[in-house]
């Protein structure tokens, strides 16, 4: 970070935290999922909070935040499943070949979900929290800037799957894997299976069901065997 966290202004850590942060576990890891921005609405402390205790790095250890009682409910005995990042744990345990039910992705979520050492990485198109995309923030400011970075990455880890949820955005996500999903929602960059899917809690309409991301799960993992990635 090219800016002090204790000497710079509070206006310049949140410019600068929308244009660098873009989430949570690890970068290296082989199964990245990517969302509009982070959901709710970020505590005043927040962007100093990450500029100095996370030394403004662009991909944080999430479980580092079981400090912040609303982030901790989700890890450790007493966790409960998150119902956005339930969905996307289970379409990944399903692509391992492992159990993909919610007790399966709760154990999951509660152990090794946002490690920084872990096997999955959770990107976001903006840095800016918000409760829904009907709520303004400064969400586009560094789309361009983050979605080429998110690609540069993209190449230098070559993850198995990106799965990009949002499809209000389809025309962002697009232009982060460099072109359109087909009729599927499917498109490969390299080794790279990458899909476009609905939201796990969309704003109309019923959720999909547990099924369908197990289903999704299982579609990846015999799309990256075909490509000869693993």
């Amino acid at each position: 970070m090219e800016i002090e966290g204790a000497r710079a202004s509070d206006a310049q850590i949140y410019e600068e935290m929308g244009r660098r942060f873009l989430g949570l576990g690890n970068i290296g890891a082989r199964h990245w999922f990517c969302g509009l921005e982070p959901g709710g609405t970020d505590a005043p402390d927040w962007p100093r909070r990450w500029a100095t205790y996370y030394h403004g790095a662009e991909v944080i250890d999430g479980r580092l935040e079981v400090n912040d009682p609303t982030h901790a409910r989700f890890f450790g005995p007493n966790a409960s499943l998150q119902r956005t990042w339930g969905p996307l744990i289970s379409t990944f345990l399903a692509f391992r070949g492992e159990r993909a039910d919610e007790a399966s992705a709760l154990e999951f979520q509660r152990d090794h979900f946002h490690s920084g050492d872990g096997a999955t990485c959770l990107l976001e198109l903006s840095g800016y929290a918000a409760p829904n995309l009907s709520i303004e923030s400064p969400r586009d400011r560094y789309l361009a800037e983050r979605t080429l970075r998110i690609r540069e990455l993209m190449a230098l880890h070559r993850p198995y799957f990106l799965l990009c949820y949002g499809v209000k955005r389809r025309q962002d996500f697009e232009q982060l894997v460099g072109g359109p999903f087909d009729d599927q929602g499917f498109r490969n960059v390299g080794p790279t299976v990458c899909a476009l899917v609905r939201h796990p809690r969309p704003a109309r309409g019923a959720a999909l069901t547990s099924e369908w991301w197990v289903a999704l799960g299982r579609d990846l993992r015999r799309r990256s065997d075909a490509l000869g990635a693993r």
